[in-house]
């Protein structure tokens, strides 16, 4: 099936350093080695930095991710023997597919976000600049961490176990999917935001193991987020930065559903665009 990703020369080389130590009780320790980095990390900054605004409270969140890219480094390190640069992929992290990933995303989302509704202005603009010179890297530590762990470090050991598609491509979207679990927030749709988040790990994850690298994904990921928490956004936790306000309840579930079945709609275009390129790329090589 041409249109599934299917482990080419490039994904064996990006899953190489994870082969000499297949062994699943390695993926599960280093996990947990992990995870108690990142909530030791994120405790320390809660206690010294977040308890003040909503904005302090939300980079407080974004920046505990360093956490997480610590915690995967030492998981990498002293349980699987690799290094952390190589959970991205061979050459690190490429600044072509980086930006790439941004603009195709910013070209997509971005009428998107604004066309349900018009959304209001949420905060002055001298103020929102201020914030970006903290913000921007932070929102690139988040969306860096969660690739590194979910299409690097599970996605690398698992496809180093184990043969299935629905394994190695399928499990870590699952997983991405839960961890957007949110029914105070979302209500009635906190099933449909679970949908989203799998798809668009899926379609990730495709990229990752298409290119055998994650800059792309990256890009990709640190674009939809930086719209999301920087420009406009339904209220929620994670809307302290944006610029504009979607009039739009989240735990309204009619009101809410057809914010998300955009997002969905946009996010099938993007992955359609992304296998056709693929598909024009394999005929010329052909």
């Amino acid at each position: 099936m041409p249109f599934l990703p299917h482990r080419s020369d490039r994904f064996e080389a990006f899953i190489a350093p994870a082969r000499a130590r297949p062994e699943i009780w390695r993926l599960l320790v280093g996990g947990l080695v992990a995870g108690a980095v990142w909530i030791a990390v994120t405790a320390g900054l809660v206690l010294g930095f977040g308890r003040g605004s909503a904005t302090g409270a939300l980079l407080t969140y974004l920046g505990g991710f360093a956490g997480l890219i610590l915690g995967l480094g030492l998981a990498a390190r002293l349980i699987r023997k690799q290094s952390l640069a190589s959970l991205i992929g061979p050459g690190g992290i490429r600044p072509g597919p980086y930006l790439v990933g941004i603009a195709v995303v910013a070209a997509l989302a971005l009428p998107t976000a604004f066309a349900l509704d018009a959304p209001a202005r949420r905060m002055g603009l001298a103020d929102w600049a201020a914030a970006l010179p903290l913000a921007v890297p932070a929102i690139a530590i988040q969306t860096g961490a969660e690739e590194m762990l979910f299409r690097g470090y599970l996605t690398q050991g698992l496809a180093a176990r184990f043969k299935s598609r629905a394994v190695w491509w399928l499990l870590p979207a699952a997983l991405f999917g839960l961890m957007h679990w949110n029914p105070a927030t979302f209500g009635e749709n906190a099933w449909l935001v679970v949908v989203s988040a799998a798809l668009t790990g899926m379609i990730l994850a495709d990229v990752t193991i298409r290119s055998g690298n994650l800059s792309l994904a990256m890009g990709l990921h640190f674009a939809n987020n930086a719209i999301a928490i920087l420009l406009v956004a339904p209220p929620s936790p994670l809307s302290g930065l944006t610029l504009f306000e979607a009039p739009i309840d989240p735990s309204d579930a009619g009101g809410f559903r057809p914010f998300l079945l955009a997002d969905i709609g946009s996010t099938l275009v993007l992955y359609a665009i992304w296998l056709g390129f693929n598909g024009w790329r394999d005929r010329r090589a052909a």
